[in-house]
């Protein structure tokens, strides 16, 4: 097994190749050109080191996820003056609203994409072969993409979750309030009286949703080196590890796999599945997505996802706990409560999953801004992810998955 020693060169590796990413390939948003640099530049890394990788182009709506708050901000501010004219179109307008945000920020189901131009995204992957029989498959993904900026958490950080209650809550009072319209004056607008004062009430709701309206910076892209470059890498990473080191599982084929566009709504990840989910009925297949590690006080296994509506496998889970454990990391599991992983397509398409993050959940200062940078990397994280994972690959290689227990403390 790799050693201490060069799990340090392994995570210095890492390190080194996100500072390079960072500064030569350009921004990374889903399915445009730097992102294609940055998954050639780790497809050569992984030739490099004796694998086959394969890198698959798929299509993707580059825009049309990360703009959803923005429509349904300008959907909300229009409906305030459309109720003066007839709250009927001022309640279509918010049921609207819902109609986009719903879909694509709740459930990750992109009704939009048709609306907007397809970029080309890809996704890489190879496999280390076992020396005996395969029994068991693993795969370790992280996603080479990055987000445009969130302007609040860029403006405003440790309070950028006061900003996307204060649009949610807008919204949910002009839902209400036109609602309420709508079922006792019909078409009619009152001039004076209680329903003008609820007309007038509507306006406290403008600046929520003009934060919604102004949510995201589409000018400027975060430059994700730790969202995530460093799951990208530590899957790389680790592929080139184990070749120098000459590390081979006994019967545990593993999958390194950088993904694309998750940023875009988690579509590297569904293109992954239904290009390749047949191809692993033939063992115990499991995912781990690798995300944004930089947090160690956070580093933690996440059972649960996609805004907290899926559970992952709770054997993986363990087995992922375990390692933790064994490496002085004691958390209880996560919850990604807003958004969600790679993990969360697997899990959501039947498969098997989980997620393995180090991020302050608040959300840390970094997230999804410009902060984002290679100069804030954390090589003591890093190292204890590796750490971790290859003592989860060993563990599962020589005895599975462990009986999980109910309760997923």
């Amino acid at each position: 097994m790799p050693t201490e020693t060069s799990l340090h060169e392994c995570t210095r590796y890492m390190m080194d190749s996100i500072r390079k990413i960072c500064g030569e390939f350009g921004p990374r948003l889903p399915g445009s050109a730097g992102e294609k640099r940055c998954q050639e530049f780790l497809r050569d890394e992984l030739a490099a080191a004796g694998y086959s990788p394969t890198l698959e182009p798929f299509p993707v709506s580059q825009t049309g996820f990360m703009a959803a708050p923005v429509i349904g901000g300008w959907l909300g501010a229009l409906s305030i003056g459309a109720w003066w004219c007839d709250p009927r179109i001022s309640m279509g307008l918010l049921l609207l609203a819902v109609l986009v945000f719903v879909p694509e920020i709740i459930s990750y189901r992109h009704i939009l994409t048709p609306l907007f131009p397809r970029h080309t995204s890809h996704n890489l992957h190879a496999a280390l072969t076992p020396s005996g029989t395969i029994k068991r498959r693993i795969i370790l993904a992280g996603h080479a993409d990055a987000a445009y900026e969130w302007r609040y958490q860029q403006l405003f950080p440790g309070y950028f979750m006061h900003f996307g209650r204060t649009a949610v809550l807008s919204v949910a009072y002009l839902l209400a309030t036109t609602l309420m319209t709508v079922v006792f004056c019909g078409r009619h607008t009152p001039a004076d009286g209680f329903w003008w004062w609820v007309g007038i009430s509507q306006f406290l709701a403008l600046p929520g949703v003009l934060i919604a309206a102004t949510f995201t910076r589409f000018g400027v892209v975060s430059p994700g080196a730790n969202d995530n470059l460093t799951g990208a890498l530590t899957s790389v990473g680790l592929a080139r590890h184990f070749k120098q080191t000459g590390f081979v599982p006994e019967n545990t084929e593993i999958v390194f796999a950088v993904t694309g566009s998750e940023e875009a709504g988690l579509c590297g990840a569904d293109a992954y599945i239904q290009r390749h989910r047949h191809e692993w009925t033939d063992v115990e297949t499991m995912f781990v997505a690798v995300d944004t590690l930089h947090d160690l006080d956070y580093l933690m296994v996440y059972n649960r996802d996609l805004n907290g509506s899926r559970h992952h496998h709770p054997g993986l889970c363990m087995l992922l706990q375990n390692a933790l454990r064994r490496n002085g990391v004691d958390h209880k599991f996560g919850n990604v409560h807003v958004g969600a992983s790679d993990a969360a397509a697997f899990t959501r398409a039947g498969l098997s999953a989980a997620a393995l993050c180090g991020m302050d959940p608040s959300p840390a200062h970094y997230y999804h801004c410009r902060r984002d940078s290679w100069e804030i990397l954390d090589e003591g994280c890093l190292f204890k992810t590796v750490q971790v994972l290859v003592s989860a690959l060993e563990d599962y290689d020589g005895n599975g998955l462990p009986v999980a227990k109910q309760n997923g403390s």
